[in-house]
């Protein structure tokens, strides 16, 4: 194995979910084993300030994938750069379509402030996820088929057509140079199956979906962090 980078989702991996406490004795095993391990990048559905926060948490500064595979932060910069796929079009739309997700899903979801591209829609309370994601899928096919759906534990994520955390991956090995053989892929929803897919080696947590746990070289018997540390251990240690 010549694993020279790990790309990993954040929530059910690093985080158990939104809204929990992060657990800081995890936290701390990664900054202790850093010098052990290959450089580590996220690869998520959060906006670049919350990517800056957790790499910061790691302790360990990678470019990363953000906003469902829409926004590259490049370290050096500190900034992001959109994926090339993205045209002023879409984002024209994208203004269109969360005025019309606001007024359409008005007591059953709110949309998160502060991304470039995704629209991230949150429950409102006792409103379960999948069920969120079937009244918005049905709202998009029908008025902005140009956007597709994806959503996680926690939010449904809306991107345009093409892009997804695979596309994401695409080009953050393009600019560090990377094959795919070369990276360790770690996710829990179903929206890692298009990172993870491209992938030879892939692993998820206990909590992880039964559709990645069918595809992964190693399911951790922990969750979340204790399964990304399982994880670590077994791939480098």
């Amino acid at each position: 194995m010549d694993i020279k980078l790990i790309l990993t989702d954040i929530e059910g991996c690093i985080t158990k979910d939104k809204g929990y406490p992060l657990d800081l004795d995890g936290l701390k095993w990664i900054r202790d084993h850093l010098k052990l391990l290959p450089p580590i990048s996220l690869n998520t559905g959060r906006s670049k300030p919350y990517i800056e926060a957790m790499l910061q948490a790691i302790g360990q500064f990678e470019d990363s994938i953000g906003e469902n595979g829409c926004i590259i932060y490049l370290i050096d910069k500190d900034d992001i750069i959109l994926h090339p796929k993205i045209k002023e079009e879409f984002l024209r739309q994208r203004e269109e379509l969360k005025k019309f997700l606001k007024e359409k899903l008005k007591g059953y979801g709110h949309i998160e402030p502060g991304k470039e591209v995704c629209v991230s829609i949150f429950p409102e309370k006792d409103i379960p996820v999948p069920e969120l994601a079937k009244m918005s899928q049905e709202l998009i096919e029908t008025n902005f088929p140009n956007f597709q759906l994806v959503y996680s534990s926690v939010a449904v994520d809306i991107t345009p057509k093409g892009i997804d955390k695979g596309a994401g991956m695409d080009l953050l090995l393009e600019i560090k140079g990377l094959d795919y053989d070369e990276v360790l892929g770690i996710g829990d929803s179903l929206g890692d199956l298009p990172f993870l897919s491209k992938l030879k080696y892939k692993a998820t947590p206990y909590n992880g979906h039964p559709q990645l746990k069918e595809i992964a070289n190693y399911v951790a018997k922990e969750e979340d962090i204790l399964g990304l540390i399982e994880i670590f251990k077994y791939f480098f240690l």
